[in-house]
């Protein structure tokens, strides 16, 4: 099994792991032989990245998943079902100004919207699911879902809240701490259903992040958190973030002497989950990052911009080189040598056991098995998606 670039399918290639539409149903079945006008289909919907069946070596297991095809159908389709009917029921005031949005954020109405009877009922639900899904792990799989251009906003919520639910229980966040940093994150995009799309980057953050807060804590539960990952999923610890500028200390435990407003800790771990999407899963015009160097771009921002201790955290949990991830050797030792990762050691994340398939002049070889925990002169890079 691997995950090639869609712009490098060819006819022939067998699908490896199920792919989802934008509607949380299977799109293409495990073990669909790919024709042209499938490629064509996955092209203008604009996917990027597809796992394919490896006909190089006789074990071809497919990658590990960090929630089960679906609840993962489950949680986008309830996610993209809920941002649709607030989207619909909030239309009038779309294009309205900003002051007219946060009054209508504050209605009576709205009020009605986020309660346990509005369009939101089903997210506990769905909580519950991926919560028992993820606690049954001890690692992430490190890779995020397959998005296509429509499904992108909906199967970035349903990723971030898996991989913040991971950090949080490292960190030992308790079982309500983990419902609400949940419930954040699935909906902590949720204000971008008053954003217009020729908004500029700067204020979209900050339109989506407020609005998105102000929606939120009309649900009725004083306690609840959740709304503060919308809110705060932008904040930097330095205090250049948006949209409040917010400055914290890099640790777990909340640094008292800063000046209030302080952010939360689950909005400083939905930060870096968040951060880590995006950067594995690119954008309109950007492929996105291989993991290995998501994982280094993370590791750059602990401190000015992530929380160093959340990062940590995260590291601990986030294999460097995913199983089915293109590897290439660059050491001495079989330089240029291509293959695929096979199997991740818990205990060394960045050590995995991989598969030669070609030689340094791309030619296809007797598969090599190496075990890097073992081969410590040995080291490699992930091949760009």
């Amino acid at each position: 099994m691997r995950i090639i670039r869609v712009a490098d399918l060819q006819p022939g290639y067998v699908v490896g792991r199920a792919l989802l539409d934008d509607k949380g149903q299977i799109l293409l079945q495990r073990g669909v032989t790919l024709s042209e006008n499938y490629i064509q289909a996955l092209k203008a919907k604009g996917y990027t990245r597809l796992f394919v069946q490896d006909t190089e070596v006789d074990d071809d297991t497919p990658p590990e998943e960090d929630i089960s095809p679906a609840t993962r159908a489950l949680a986008t389709q309830t996610v993209k079902k809920s941002f649709e009917e607030i989207e619909k029921q909030f239309s009038a005031v779309k294009k309205q100004s900003h002051d007219d949005i946060l009054r209508a954020c504050n209605s009576d109405n709205a009020r009605v919207l986020m309660s346990d009877r509005g369009p939101l009922a089903r997210i506990d639900e769905v909580i519950t699911s991926i919560l028992g899904e993820v606690l049954s792990r001890s690692t992430l799989a490190g890779l995020t879902s397959i998005k296509s251009a429509d499904s992108q906003l909906y199967d970035h919520s349903v990723d971030v809240c898996v991989v913040a639910i991971m950090i949080g229980r490292t960190v030992n966040l308790s079982n309500d701490r983990l419902r609400q940093l949940a419930a954040g994150c699935l909906l902590h995009d949720i204000g971008m259903v008053f954003v217009e799309s020729n908004l500029d980057r700067l204020n979209m953050i900050r339109h989506h992040t407020r609005l998105g807060y102000e929606l939120l804590k009309n649900g009725g539960d004083p306690d609840l958190l959740a709304p503060h990952v919308a809110y705060e999923h932008h904040e930097r610890q330095d205090g250049g973030g948006l949209p409040r500028g917010l400055r914290s200390g890099n640790r777990l435990q909340r640094d008292r002497s800063l000046p209030p407003p302080i952010p939360t800790l689950i909005g400083e771990i939905a930060a870096v989950a968040d951060a880590y999407d995006n950067l594995l899963s690119g954008g309109p015009n950007n492929d996105g990052l291989t993991p290995d160097a998501a994982l280094m771009s993370i590791r750059k921002a602990a401190g000015p911009h992530l929380n160093k201790e959340v990062v940590e955290a995260f590291l601990r949990v986030t294999p460097v080189y995913p199983v089915g991830t293109e590897i290439i050797v660059r050491s001495e030792q079989l330089h240029n040598y291509t293959g695929v990762v096979r199997e991740v050691n818990p205990d060394q994340l960045d050590r995995p056991v991989i598969s030669l398939l070609r030689n340094n002049h791309g030619k296809p070889i007797a598969p090599i098995e190496v075990n890097l925990v073992e081969q410590t002169s040995m080291t490699i890079r992930c091949r760009g998606l």
